[in-house]
């Protein structure tokens, strides 16, 4: 496995639903509405940001949040925080953040890249996926979401397909399920070896001690 961060493995042994009543209010969002986490990694990525920022009011309206982790480069004085006054629903917009494991307990569903950090990440800590691989390259990224989608842990929507429209159909039908939001993140926990940064520091430990 992909040797993961320590507080990585600390937010799954907690458990993240333990920890995420605390997260959405440091994130300054309702603690009993549901969370819709988008992040296309540190440099934001454009189709993601596109489609969630056109979707954010119907998603508010129907009283899901969103925590928009924009990157970096994308980010922008304009997007500012709304809230829906009919349902609560906060859409908090930010730049970046430091401690992603923070995000990943404040949320129910994600929205992102299938970067090898990403996909490990997220299904360690037991959180389910709706995943856009990067179009170009070699297709690593779908071949790192393929495990998931087989194991029914986590969506697959190719980038050409992502829109507001698929967006929110997507995400209205997942959180509307909480039985399969269980089972998906089940099946993306017994996918993965939490341990793997420690087995990786033995190995070098005991290669070293060979010489």
């Amino acid at each position: 496995g992909l040797p993961v961060r320590s507080e990585i493995t600390e937010l799954a042994a907690a458990g993240r639903l333990s920890r995420q009543a605390a997260q959405r209010d440091r994130f300054g969002l309702h603690r009993d509405l549901p969370v819709l986490l988008v992040s296309g990694g540190s440099q934001g990525a454009r189709s993601l940001n596109n489609a969630t920022l056109d979707a954010a009011d119907r998603l508010l309206a129907a009283g899901i949040q969103v925590l928009h982790v924009w990157g970096n480069k994308n980010f922008h004085a304009g997007l500012t925080e709304q809230i829906d006054p009919t349902t609560g629903a906060r859409y908090r917009p930010l730049a970046y953040v430091d401690h992603m494991s923070d995000a990943y307990a404040a949320a129910d569903l994600m929205l992102a890249r299938s970067g090898a950090g990403t996909v490990v990440e997220t299904a360690v800590v037991g959180l389910p996926t709706i995943l856009v691989p990067l179009p170009i390259g070699n297709g690593e990224q779908a071949r790192n979401a393929q495990p998931l989608v087989d194991a029914a842990a986590a969506v697959v929507i190719a980038d050409a397909d992502l829109d507001s429209e698929r967006l929110i159909s997507e995400v209205t039908t997942l959180l509307a399920d909480r039985e399969r939001l269980g089972q998906m993140s089940r099946a993306a926990q017994q996918l993965m070896r939490p341990g793997a940064a420690d087995r990786v520091a033995r190995i070098i430990l005991e290669a070293g001690g060979a010489r």
